[in-house]
């Protein structure tokens, strides 16, 4: 936990009693088995059920945090790209606050829950890549002055609440999914000076660039008359990936839905048993291809920050239906994972290994320690002496998978 305790104590404005409490949090909502609920964590952290529920009513700047978290590991080597999609959270009752039907990609289907909307960095390092949370919002679609917010107006102003912290980071490229590639969406990014690189619909409309020489008289035609094919993509210059089976093709087309100047790039899976192609493109017209294909491919490193937050750190156990106490716990748990992954990062580093991230090894870890340090507490133990023996990391070990 010295990550964290680094983090905080660079951070103006936390006292020493919040200070503590995120400490405890943070190491609960890794290390406690069963559900993250206030009641459950009480059990195990030596905190009352209220003091839990207490201290999470009160607001606290997680993106300040993590941004100071992410540059303290930052390497001059490495590219970061943000990247912004949404998770479904499962949630019962008829008051919990902003409650909805929103889309559950587990099942296909939209079901009755609540919606966390993230924006992350992803870290590329050559074939390393790694996904930190930088900020998260509860997704609320409301009419404001009779004029409806609609869920892309919502993740531009989450975007825009960040985008100073986007910039000291140094990041020009926000990733998405195909759900993002909307002109509405489009526009508001590259508006606060980012680029978009995302995934066209199947059915995407695209018109040439008039490469002809300008007409002696009249207006120069702006696109070409010739229909569009994918097909086309073949005269490009092509680019292959051994060791992945890809090829990539590409060309600058105006694309009708996003009323502007694309780099398409056309994405050949070709392999003995499967096949496969999509349509990635880039609103920055000069980047490379192999940047637009590594960039969106890495844009799945926020799915494993969903998988991590939800399985080993309680994103989806807030006992609370308040929204100050939603917005804690969410973030809160997104935390946890980013302490966990730099923690992981470091140990590599410390021990010169290359091996991969394991969080059920650091659950196990974290779960010892607490074990351990009640032990010492209730049977009154020299806490300096048993920390300091040479196998008490070895104990904290217990049960871990070994590489």
């Amino acid at each position: 936990m010295k990550i964290l305790e680094q983090a905080l104590n660079k951070i103006n404005g936390i006292h020493k009693a919040q200070k503590k409490f995120i400490l405890t949090l943070v190491q609960g909502l890794v290390g406690v088995t069963g559900k993250r609920t206030f009641r459950n964590m009480a059990r195990f952290m030596g905190i009352e059920e209220h003091t839990f529920s207490r201290q999470m009513a009160k607001t606290f700047d997680f993106v300040k945090l993590n941004l100071q978290l992410i540059l303290n590991f930052k390497n001059k080597n490495e590219t970061c790209i943000a990247a912004q999609d949404d998770t479904f959270i499962p949630k019962s009752g008829k008051k919990t606050y902003g409650l909805n039907f929103f889309w559950n990609g587990s099942s296909s289907k939209a079901e009755k829950g609540l919606e966390l909307n993230v924006v992350a960095i992803v870290k590329i390092n050559g074939e390393k890549k790694e996904g930190f949370t930088l900020s998260s919002r509860q997704t609320i679609i409301k009419s404001i002055a009779e004029k409806v917010l609609t869920k892309i107006d919502f993740c531009i102003e989450h975007v825009k609440n960040v985008i100073l912290q986007l910039q000291a980071l140094g990041i020009q490229c926000m990733v998405a999914d195909a759900f993002f590639a909307k002109i509405k969406y489009i526009e508001g990014i590259t508006e606060l000076g980012l680029h978009v690189i995302s995934k066209f619909r199947k059915d995407a409309r695209f018109r040439y660039l008039n490469m002809n020489k300008a007409k002696r008289r009249g207006r120069p035609k702006k696109y070409d008359e010739r229909q569009f094919s994918v097909d086309d993509f073949e005269t490009s210059e092509v680019i292959k990936i051994e060791k992945e089976n890809i090829e990539l093709r590409n060309l600058i087309l105006y694309s009708v839905a996003l009323k502007r100047n694309v780099k398409a790039v056309l994405v050949k899976k070709i392999d003995k048993d499967k096949y496969g192609q999509a349509l990635l493109f880039s609103t920055d017209t000069e980047l490379e291809v192999l940047k637009i294909y590594q960039f969106y491919v890495a844009r799945f490193q926020i799915e494993f920050i969903f998988r991590d937050a939800k399985g080993f750190a309680g994103l989806a156990d807030c006992q609370s239906t308040e929204p100050k106490r939603l917005d804690f716990h969410f973030n809160a748990s997104l935390l946890a994972t980013n302490i966990i992954r730099l923690q992981d990062t470091q140990l590599q580093q410390e021990q010169k290994i290359n091996r991969p991230f394991s969080i059920m090894n650091w659950h196990r870890q974290y779960y010892v320690e607490i074990v351990l340090n009640r032990f010492i507490a209730m049977f009154d133990l020299s806490r300096d002496t048993i920390k300091s023996h040479p196998d008490y990391q070895n104990m904290l070990g217990f049960g871990n998978v070994k590489y």
